[in-house]
């Protein structure tokens, strides 16, 4: 029997699940633990179910851009048919050869704390340095938005400062506690990223977070704000911290890169790359790579041999590789 889309995304939210996907002639699907599952009990969707559905969750201007580029991204919130508790979720709709498709993201209502998260002591450090750039990289799912969420509320929960967020779309709800926090959702508040970290640059704050570094114009404002006294958080798409390098480098001609490795280093203060895994007893666990900024890892990007730093991680306090971090996991029976 078809359900409501509140009552699919509510089935999801009790079974643990972590994604919605929904598409014409296919029973609805949720994501659970990594892992892709039919969610039971329901019948295959028909074109006209995702057509409604897709009124449900677009404006007319989501809408207009999904007949015209072919997708759309929203945020759509409801109540749990379950328990009541209100159920946030970020949204691609996107066209397809059998019509209209969706992929829903759950977002947890609670911000979790850093421990809970594992994250490294010398990463939640990082948190209180007045300026600088911090890059949280990895796949998409890996749990980026969950890390920088964690590290902003504990900034939220001891500091008298101001936060500006950029997101597309926003995802947790951050409560002011210490701080006051102004969050800026791509498309309804500002144009782009670039834009919003552009007006981010003349509204006074100490702390801003970009969702995603998708273009030069981006980086080199992300730059120039840790240059100029913010500490900016932000992320990108890659499996590890030398890749995030490689990547900032490529939105840039070759013959900008080594401009780009002077500013790079001179304002990095950390990149944190993480995968999400299988936990022995159910679950997931993060696992993280860490570079920290020091003498020598600024050296070793400014003379263009980031491809060293893996080596380099190794050994250093604070630092880690992922191999190390995967291994620190099976040493105390996280994972296998």
């Amino acid at each position: 029997m078809l359900q409501s889309l509140n009552e699919l995304l509510s089935a999801v939210a009790e079974k643990g699940g972590s994604d919605l996907h929904l598409s014409a002639q296919n029973v609805p699907i949720m994501r659970i633990n990594g892992f892709i599952v039919n969610l039971a009990g329901n019948d295959p969707l028909q074109p006209e179910d995702c057509e409604r559905f897709c009124h449900d969750v677009l404006s007319d201007v989501q809408f207009h851009q999904l007949n015209t580029r072919g997708d759309a991204d929203a945020s759509y919130v409801c109540k749990s048919t379950v328990t009541n508790v209100c159920l946030r979720t970020r949204v691609n709709v996107f066209k397809d050869s059998r019509g209209i498709s969706f992929a829903f993201r759950l977002i947890h209502h609670k911000i979790p704390s850093v421990k809970s998260l594992g994250i490294p002591e010398s990463v939640l450090k990082l948190t209180e340095k007045p300026h600088g750039l911090v890059i949280v990289t990895g796949p998409t799912g890996s749990g980026k938005t969950t890390t920088l969420a964690a590290l902003l509320e504990t900034i939220n929960m001891s500091k008298n400062l101001h936060m500006i967020t950029i997101e597309d779309p926003i995802e947790y709800m951050y409560e002011g506690k210490a701080a006051l926090i102004s969050q800026r959702e791509v498309g309804r508040d500002c144009d782009s990223f670039r834009s919003g970290l552009k007006a981010a640059l003349r509204e006074d704050p100490n702390v801003i977070l970009v969702g995603e570094m998708r273009d030069a114009e981006t980086i080199s404002t992300a730059l120039f704000a840790a240059e100029t006294g913010h500490l900016v958080f932000a992320t990108l798409h890659t499996a590890n911290v030398v890749e995030a390098l490689d990547r900032m480098l490529q939105y840039f001609p070759a013959e900008a890169h080594r401009q780009m490795r002077m500013e790079i280093a001179n304002c990095f203060e950390g990149i944190l790359a993480q995968k999400l895994l299988l936990r022995k007893n159910g679950g997931r666990v993060a696992a993280f790579e860490v570079l920290l900024r020091n003498a020598a890892s600024i050296n070793l990007i400014r003379s263009g041999e980031a491809f060293r730093l893996t080596d380099y991680m190794h050994s250093e306090p604070g630092m880690q590789t992922m191999e190390d971090a995967l291994q620190g996991l099976r040493n105390i029976g996280q994972i296998e």
